[in-house]
């Protein structure tokens, strides 16, 4: 199995994150009706955060971690493919450098807030990509996890290569 990096926006993590979490959260709201009972509505999902925190580690560290700020400062929303799981359209909302850095590690942080876009339908089984879309943007287009795409697809030496029209295996 071909290990897939994390990246946003086309830029790939060095090393992919030692952790990941997904948060997320309903709207709920409490009516409280005077000498009554209280009712509860449930209003729908929040945007899910995507938080995680890892080592960026080697002689490049800290150009490592200067691309990750630049990425960051750069703003804007983009798809986030992490692996093993499906691609979100997000943005950048947080990066933080934690811990005392190393001659060759430093330990940071980040968060991504998710951007509820509507998803294509998956009833087909290929599609034809677009001039300059990657498998990660159809993993994020059709809701596939990368891995699924990559094993479908093997003639694809990296995910992040344009596809050049080229048909896609979807399932």
């Amino acid at each position: 199995m071909k290990l897939v990096p994390m990246r946003f926006k086309g830029v790939q993590w060095h090393h992919n994150p030692r952790e990941i979490a997904f948060v997320c959260e309903k709207h709920i709201n409490e009516l409280h009706a005077p000498f009554d009972r209280s009712f509860v509505q449930d209003t729908g999902r929040r945007n899910r955060l995507i938080k995680g925190e890892g080592e960026l580690y080697g002689a490049d560290c800290r150009e490592q971690f200067a691309r990750l700020y630049e990425l960051f400062q750069s703003g804007g929303s983009g798809v986030l493919a992490i692996p093993g799981l499906c691609t979100v359209y997000a943005v950048f909302e947080e990066l933080r450098l934690t811990g005392c850095p190393g001659p060759d590690v430093l330990t940071y942080r980040f968060v991504f807030r998710e951007l509820m876009e509507r998803v294509e339908e998956r009833t087909k089984t290929a599609c034809t990509p677009a001039q300059g879309e990657t498998l990660w943007d159809v993993s994020y287009r059709f809701g596939i996890v990368i891995d699924r795409l990559v094993a479908l697809n093997p003639w694809v030496r990296r995910p992040d290569e344009p596809l050049g029209g080229r048909e896609v295996a979807l399932c």
